[in-house]
């Protein structure tokens, strides 16, 4: 007994006559008859009775019909499956990411996701705010979309991740208590440097700024997060920058202060409303997974009375050792 000749069997149930089953089945209608003589041989039994041009259940014929049913059900089901795991070998996914959510934070948190799965292509690409995001998400031109929230376009369906906290990240050497928060409303005699493109990330620190009284003194403005930090580092004056970069920057030597009150922002993935590939969604939840084990470790941490900075390097640290043993690398000692 073969697949196709179940298949041809509940066409000719399901439609009434062998004549529009293989219309339906684009067959001939000969080679449809053939294959359920042939069925009905194997099983020495009648399917079907012949009255005429038309052909009715047997007793037999109607026993099949729902075995058939659940046996194709599941080879459909198989191949669904394997198709799922055939997408998770191959091909790519396009991402779009805004100044506020940088490419390089996406890269970090899909570490996990490119272990598991190394033959699929991520393809990143920055637009220049949430609305542009969205547009580009709902048009197709990329299937996620990392940004905060809220974002201004119903259309999208949304997936919130997590919380952006932005510390403020001062130059390598400045003379400034590490272990307390930096109250806001000294701000006025902190030189700083502003993106020019992280329109909104400059929207409500500047909303916090004014509810602390504060006047921000800018000294320089420039297109990108990689220029504030690269001038923070020089000593030029210092920045807002999200958590996960400010790890980095106090790897280098900066001087990250926590504030007082906090900055900080939900943000999460924009997607089109219709399915998302099997990818796409192994990628969102890969993505979140990533960040609850760092956000966790972080809070477990901070419970022992760990700094958030020092919390995050060391949750930054294990992760990272985690996913390298999970793969197998063994790391170069450096004694």
């Amino acid at each position: 007994m073969e697949i196709r000749q179940l298949e041809y069997f509940l066409a000719v149930v399901e439609h009434h006559g062998v004549n529009r089953a293989a219309q339906h089945l684009h067959i001939a209608q000969a080679s449809l008859s053939q294959s359920i003589r042939q069925l009905e041989r194997e099983l020495g039994l009648s399917l079907f009775h012949r009255t005429g041009r038309n052909l009715v259940l047997s007793p037999a014929g109607e026993l099949l019909v729902e075995p058939a049913r659940t046996v194709l059900t599941d080879v459909l089901a198989a191949r669904d499956i394997m198709r799922a795991a055939h997408e998770l070998q191959v091909g790519a996914i396009t991402i779009g990411t805004m100044p506020e959510m940088s490419s390089e934070a996406v890269a970090a948190w899909s570490r996990s996701f490119t272990r598991l799965h190394p033959g699929i292509r991520l393809d990143l690409a920055e637009y220049g705010s949430a609305a542009q995001l969205c547009e580009e998400v709902l048009a197709g031109n990329c299937e996620l979309g990392f940004t905060t929230f809220p974002v201004p376009n119903d259309s999208v369906s949304e997936v919130e991740l997590a919380v952006q906290r932005l510390l403020l990240v001062l130059p390598p050497g400045t003379d400034v208590a590490r272990a307390e928060s930096f109250p806001l409303g000294r701000l006025d005699d902190v030189p700083l440097i502003a993106s020019s493109s992280a329109l909104r990330e400059n929207s409500m620190v500047a909303t916090t700024l004014r509810r602390e009284a504060a006047v921000p003194r800018i000294v320089a403005q420039v297109p990108n997060r990689h220029a504030q930090l690269t001038l923070v580092l020089n000593g030029v004056g210092g920045a807002f920058l999200p958590l996960r970069m400010a790890t980095g920057a106090a790897r280098s030597g900066a001087v990250v202060l926590e504030t007082r009150p906090e900055v900080r922002t939900p943000f999460g993935i924009v997607h089109r409303p219709d399915a998302l590939t099997t990818a796409a969604q192994s990628f969102v939840i890969e993505t979140k997974a990533t960040l609850d084990r760092w956000n966790n470790r972080i809070a477990a941490l901070r419970k022992t009375g760990a700094s958030l900075l020092d919390a995050a390097l060391r949750a930054d640290d294990e992760l990272h050792d985690h996913q390298v043993s999970a793969a197998g690398i063994v790391p170069t000692s450096t004694e």
